[in-house]
This record gives C-alpha cells, sequence and structure tokens, in this order.
C-alpha cells in the first residue's frame, strides 16, 4: 500500500521552520517550553499519600524494620529499583532488593516469591516500583500477616485499587491532592515508573544528601527515557536535568559504558534510548536483571566492567535472536487481510514483543505472537494499530485466557494449551480482529512535521532545532518532506553492504542521504522520489556535512503490494539437491524454465540434462516457474526479465561467482578471439554481456580498454577484428580500468544482494 503522511505545519513565506513546528504542536508558551533542565519540578508532596509514605518509611529506618524493594525487570523497572536502592543506601535504612526475571516471575507481584523472602527476611514494609496497582489479592495477603505496603507505580488500575497503606500513582483515584490545577494534573499524570519513585526519593532526601540526588535524578531521566512515557511537563524536566547530571558522570556505570562505546560527544536521550536503555532491558529479556541493576548502583570498577562486558552480550545476543525471529516470522507469512498471527513455540518470550513492533512498523496489521514455555502455557505478544484496539481484543477473548493486559496499541496474555490449541487460538484472535476492525480508518497515516525547499536545510536550522530537545514520545524529533527530488547516485556501504547512500539534487543544490537497513533505492539514477527524513551533522576530519536520514519514500516501489500472489522457494542454503531438481524439472515436462546466462554458469549445470534443456533463452515469454541459478547484472534487467516473464513461482538457487575482474576479462578476450576466428569477427554485445554476467556497459568498457590496448579493432558496432591478448599488467594500467572496476563493483553488488538478502526482501524485489 502507498504510505499516507499528514503533514503537521506549513511554512509561511519567510517564516521560521522552528515557529511552525511550535505552532502545530501546539507550544505556544516558548519561555515555559525552551529550556526545561531550568525549571523547577512540582513538590513530590502532589501526591495524597506522600506525606504518610514518609513517615511510615522514617519509621521503618528508625526502627530498623526491614524493608523490602520489589521491582520489575525493564529498564523503567530497573532504575526505579535503582533510584529506592540509592535512597535508602544514603538514609542509612535496613533492606533488601528483588528483581523478578521476565521468564518465570512475570511482571508484579508473585505471591511465592514474596511469602518465601517475608519468611526469610522478616520483612516489616514492602515497597513496589512501577508494579503493584494490579497485584489486589497479593497486597491484601500479605497485609494480613502484618506487613505494610507502599505501592509506586504508573500503571493504570483495574475496577479496584489494593488494600496498601499509600498508594502513589499519578493515574489511580485519588492518588493526587484535589487542589492541583487541570495543567498541573496534567504535567504529572505521564510519569514513569522511576519518575514517581524519584517523586519519594526527594520527599526523603528533602535537601540533604547533593550528590546521591543528582544521581537518583539520572536515574529517573533514563528511567523516564527508555519506558517511552510522553516527554512532556514533568518528564520533560526531569528528562532534561537528568541528562545535564548523566554528562556531568554522576553515574559511575553509565559513563563507562558509554566511554566502552567510543562516545565524545554529549549524550542524549535518543542515546539512552537507543544505546544504553536496549543494554539493560536485553538483561531482562534474556537472562536476570541483575547486571543491569549492578551498572546503575555498583561504583566498584571491576563489577561494573564485568556487567558492561555482559549487557553488551547480551544486547548482541537480543538483536541476533530479533532478527532471526524476525526473519522466522517473515517466512511464515502468507496473504492476509486484517493482522498477522504467528506461532512458533521456539521463540524467546523475552524479544516477541520487539519482533512484533517491528511487523506493525512494516505491515501497519495488528500483530500477535505466539510462543509456548515447557508447561503448555502459551505466551503471546500484541502490538495494534489506530484501527485496533488490542486492549479491547483481549477483553473480548478473555474467556480462553488465562490471563491478559497492556493498553490500545501493547499487550500480551497467557492461555493454557490443554484448554485451547493452537488453531483456535490463531483464529480466536484473527476472528477478534476483524471483528473489532474500524472500517473508517484501515491504514495509519505517518505525521510528517513539515515539508521544505532546498533552502531550508541549513546549518542554523539545526541551532533552532536543538531548541526543542530532550526528544521523546510526544515531542518527537522533526521529520522533513521533500518532493520530487531527482536522484543521482546511489551505492550500498557498510561490511555487508546493507545500507544505502545515495544522493539527490533539488532545486540547485545536492544533499547526500543514508537509507539505514535499505540495499535498494527501486529508483533508477535521473527519476524523482518524495521522501521524509531527519537531517543529521556528519562530522569527519574537522568538516561538518549535512546529512538526511531517509524515514521512507513516499512512491516507494518496494513497499506496494507486498504480498504477492507469485510464490517464492528459497534452496540458497541447500547442498546436495542438484539431482532432486534435475528429476523435478524433468517431470514437470517444460513447465520449469531456468534463469542462467553465464558461461561459468552453464558449464556448472552441464551434467544435468533436464536443468540444460530448460535454460530460458531470449526473447523471453510468459513462464508458470522460474528457477534462478544466477542473479542478473541489475535491477533493471531483472525488472525486464519478470515484465516480460510473468512467473506465478520462483525458486532462488545456491549460485556462486567471481570477483575478480580478470576473470572477465580472460572470458571476454576469449569469447572475441572465437568470433573473430569462426564468426567473421561478428558480435552481439548483449549475448556477450549475458555470457559473462555482466552488463552492456561493462563489455563497452572493456572494449574500448582492449582497443586502447591494439588488442581489438572495432570495425563497427557488431563486428571486430581481434589482434592478440593483451596482458593482465597493460588492462590494470591503463586509465579506464579503475573506470571498470568501479562498474563491475556495481554489478558483484547486486549480485551480493541476491544472494544473501533475506526472502521476504527478495520478494518485495521480484514483485514490483
Amino acid at each position: 500500500m502507498m504510505t499516507k503522511i499528514n503533514l503537521l505545519a506549513k511554512k509561511e513565506k519567510n517564516g521560521s521552520v522552528l515557529d511552525a513546528i511550535l505552532s502545530s504542536r501546539g507550544i505556544t508558551n516558548k519561555e515555559e517550553y525552551f529550556n526545561p533542565q531550568d525549571k523547577d519540578l512540582m513538590s513530590p508532596y502532589v501526591f495524597s499519600d506522600m506525606e504518610k509514605a514518609v513517615n511510615i518509611i522514617k519509621e521503618a529506618i528508625s526502627n530498623k524494620d526491614k524493608i523490602l524493594i520489589w521491582g520489575d525487570f525493564d529498564a523503567d523497572g530497573v532504575t526505579s529499583a535503582s533510584i529506592l536502592y540509592k535512597t535508602f543506601m544514603a538514609l542509612g535504612a535496613n533492606f533488601s532488593y528483588f528483581i523478578p526475571d521476565r521468564l518465570h516471575l512475570g511482571h508484579g507481584i508473585n505471591l511465592k516469591e514474596l511469602l518465601k523472602r517475608k519468611s526469610k527476611e522478616n520483612i516489616k514494609l514492602l515497597i513496589t516500583v512501577d508494579c503493584g496497582i494490579a497485584n489486589i489479592k497479593e497486597v491484601s495477603l500479605i497485609k494480613s500477616m502484618g506487613v505494610k505496603v507502599i505501592i509506586t507505580d504508573h500503571h493504570e488500575q483495574s475496577e479496584n485499587l489494593p488494600s496498601a497503606d499509600c498508594i502513589l500513582n499519578p493515574v489511580a483515584d485519588n492518588s493526587l491532592k484535589r487542589e492541583l490545577s487541570v495543567k498541573e494534573i496534567e504535567d504529572v499524570s505521564h510519569l514513569s515508573g522511576a519518575g514517581v519513585a524519584y517523586f519519594l526519593s526527594r520527599a526523603l532526601l528533602k535537601d540533604d544528601f547533593k550528590e546521591v540526588s543528582d544521581e537518583v535524578l539520572s536515574l529517573s531521566a533514563i528511567g523516564t527515557i527508555a519506558d517511552v512515557v510522553p516527554l512532556v511537563g514533568e518528564n520533560r524536566k526531569i528528562a532534561a536535568k537528568g541528562l545535564v547530571e548523566i554528562n556531568n558522570g554522576k553515574l559511575k556505570g553509565v559513563k563507562k559504558l558509554f566511554k566502552t562505546l567510543e562516545f565524545d560527544r554529549e549524550i542524549t536521550s535518543e542515546d539512552i534510548a537507543f544505546l544504553l536503555a536496549p543494554r539493560i532491558n536485553a538483561a531482562g529479556r534474556l537472562d536476570l536483571p541483575e547486571e543491569s541493576f549492578r551498572l546503575l548502583v555498583e561504583d566498584n570498577d571491576f563489577v561494573i566492567q564485568a556487567s558492561i562486558e555482559k549487557l553488551n552480550n547480551f544486547n548482541k545476543i537480543r538483536q541476533s535472536l530479533c532478527e532471526k525471529t524476525f526473519q522466522e516470522a517473515l517466512s511464515m507469512l502468507n496473504n492476509t487481510a486484517d493482522s498477522i498471527v504467528l506461532y512458533n513455540p521456539k521463540w524467546h518470550v523475552g524479544i516477541i514483543g520487539i519482533v512484533a513492533s517491528k511487523l506493525v512498523e512494516k505491515f501497519n496489521l495488528p500483530v500477535f505472537l505466539i510462543t509456548e514455555d515447557d508447561s503448555g502455557i502459551f505466551r503471546c505478544s500484541a502490538r495494534g494499530t489506530t484501527y485496533c484496539n488490542i486492549s479491547k481484543v483481549l477483553k473480548e477473548m478473555k474467556d480462553v485466557l488465562l490471563g491478559y493486559g497492556g493498553h490500545a496499541l501493547a499487550g500480551g496474555f497467557s492461555a493454557s494449551s490443554n484448554e485451547i490449541d493452537t488453531d483456535e487460538l490463531i483464529n480466536k484472535i484473527k476472528l477478534t480482529v476483524s471483528d473489532n476492525k474500524n472500517s473508517e480508518e484501515t491504514e495509519d497515516p505517518v505525521n510528517v512535521d513539515i515539508e521544505l525547499d532546498e533552502n531550508d536545510i541549513t546549518f542554523e536550522l539545526f541551532d533552532e532545532l536543538k531548541k526543542m530537545e530532550p526528544f521523546g514520545a510526544n515531542n518527537e524529533k522533526p521529520t522533513f518532506l521533500f518532493r520530487n527530488a531527482r536522484v543521482i547516485s546511489q551505492r550500498t556501504i557498510g561490511k555487508d553492504y546493507s545500507h544505502l547512500s545515495y544522493s539527490v539534487m533539488l532545486g540547485n543544490r545536492q544533499f547526500e542521504c543514508l537509507y539505514w537497513k535499505r540495499k535498494i533505492l527501486g529508483f533508477n539514477n535521473g527519476e524523482e522520489i518524495t521522501f521524509v527524513f531527519r537531517p543529521e551533522i556528519n562530522e569527519f576530519n574537522g568538516e561538518k556535512r549535512i546529512q538526511l536520514l531517509t524515514e521512507f519514500i513516499l512512491n516507494d516501489r518496494l513497499q506496494e503490494n507486498y504480498f504477492s500472489p507469485v510464490k517464492f522457494f528459497d534452496h540458497r542454503q541447500k547442498t546436495g539437491i542438484m539431482d532432486k531438481i534435475n528429476d523435478y524439472v524433468k517431470t514437470k515436462a517444460g513447465e520449469v524454465k531456468i534463469f542462467a546466462n553465464s558461461i561459468p554458469v552453464k558449464k556448472s549445470i552441464d551434467k544435468y540434462p533436464s536443468i540444460k534443456e530448460n535454460i530460458l533463452i531470449e526473447p523471453y515469454l510468459p513462464q508458470k516457474t522460474v528457477m534462478f541459478f544466477e542473479a542478473p547484472p541489475s535491477l533493471d534487467e531483472l525488472k525486464e526479465f519478470i515484465k516480460s516473464v510473468k512467473p506465478s513461482n520462483i525458486h532462488f538457487m545456491k549460485f556462486e561467482f567471481s570477483k575478480n575482474p580478470d576473470d572477465y576479462l580472460t572470458l571476454i578476450v576469449g569469447m572475441l578471439k572465437f568470433a573473430s576466428k569462426n564468426k567473421g569477427g561478428e558480435i552481439d554485445i548483449s549475448a556477450l554481456a549475458k555470457n559473462a554476467g555482466l552488463n552492456e556497459t561493462c563489455i563497452q568498457i572493456i572494449l574500448e580498454i582492449l582497443e586502447k590496448l591494439n588488442s581489438v579493432q572495432i570495425e563497427s558496432i557488431d563486428r571486430i577484428n581481434f589482434i592478440k591478448a593483451p596482458s593482465f599488467e597493460a588492462i590494470h594500467n591503463d586509465s579506464m580500468f579503475e573506470i571498470l572496476k568501479d562498474e563491475l563493483e556495481k554489478v558483484f553488488e547486486f549480485k551480493e544482494y541476491i544472494k544473501n538478502s533475506e526472502t521476504k526482501t527478495l520478494e518485495m524485489l521480484f514483485c514490483n
């Protein structure tokens, strides 16, 4: 489908880009919005129960009563626990902490674990952070055993509240003081779990313990940014103030972690969100969150370094698992209308939520990914869209679920395989989504801040946009639109050629663009594209350059009609199957055709008669099934082939190709010599290119080099006279050899792309 955009702002002639963006976001008070790090935070006593909570904690500290901090395993929960850990250490409290693991204990209070700790440690006061508001039964039972309970949380309550002694939760009934203004309520209502814990810490520490106060402020900023709560009101102040302290090195572990990442600039909210938070979360997703906790609270250099190494390793494993699961999910997709519902019992429960989010981003469909634990319990992570409310879907399915939770755009559930089988569960989800689909809006439009012209992108614009920091949820980094920019060059970059660098002309200015995790632009040089981007400054060797980081292309050929009626079969990793393939082609009696043009590839299949007999030759006519035993040399040639052949089934076969220019030179010189001796010098550049597996441009360059070296005499466009074979040294020393190498590199990059890209990416390419 084509991406729909919603332009939020319009720049007046000679007007300010920043003013237009702020106006579109409803920001009228610049003084209040700019420099949030200099603004005062609200009093912690905006919470109705704050005074009572402080008194209970002070009494427990005075009596040396054992306090238990009960945390959560994500970044918000770990930072929340770290805040109270630092606070109680400073106050000399008798306390311990517990952060449950995701796999075995899940969110919230686990009664069995709590009772074990109550018995072992004689707990007198339980304080939850980033959880507890849903644990009505658990709180009631532990209170009946003489334990006082303080809940600090920020999640929505159910119908009733737990019978805790104090509840600090800005969205819970009667938790905020009634005399607050509407704006004050709005400013505090989006606090993260770490934000609520920080308010409690401020009330306990007062104006004492300045060093500890700076540390817990830094921790609160991390939790606030990592939990993707709106960066408005108090959250914006916490994030801004905390980033100042983080950059001042208040958290030793965080400072060391960024140093290992060779970080040499100011840490921003984006760095917290995309570099630090994933590492903190990775421990909770794959193992125990203890390593993340140590990173945040420890002062010992050796302990910190060990935690950093483990977290970096966890993060790499998480990335690998996510990519593996993502590719597995893609391979399972088929035609679907309303939702993506997939099941694999081997998937890790800790990463299916991330993968579900990636699938929603890619397909704009609600996604439900289901795995199963050893006890036969289904565990599902779901992500929604504006036309599918996940919370509503799960509520309507509650009769078949053991438990569920979430909100409109994200949630999860558990179900017993003894009560419902896999197919029934999948069908139940699909039917419920279909019944709840909002027919008025079936595609999420993408909000883009403003359309610019070529003269708007200046270094001064970056200075203006910096005033909007810190960026995050509800205060996103602005995105911009360029219309009808002409592509003038493109190439893949990176170790595995997985990213695209391309240039465009708009008006009289040229812009360098990057498209991460995209290998093929899908447009030829000279064509025009309309695209959304975020500009950044790239500094190298003291020189600053502006780059445009591409978000997406509106007229994107590779995204249209993703679900195709064409069936794809991937054999690229299979070995020892050629005899079976030969038999398969034989049984299909001419229905299966082979794409194999180059002489080396034809030689490799020469001993398989059925395969050899069905090699396609021009002119290409429509065929039902095509097996690709090699890749064409360019996207353009692929498009022309698909346009002519219109296959219904495409098989990707394992293939190899040389990246040594001399191999192609040897082959072409041999073909020219043969043509001169046996065909009166008659040649066909197109045929030469196909026999070599190259494009015609490569052949023309080679002919020019050979003519300059007096190896051939070009009599006409289709006739040569071969004189002598040149030496490789002579060819390498020719001024045109570098041009040839550049052209060959384009061919090699495209072949490598076809050889190694994931199947679903190739499907998009082959279907457009």
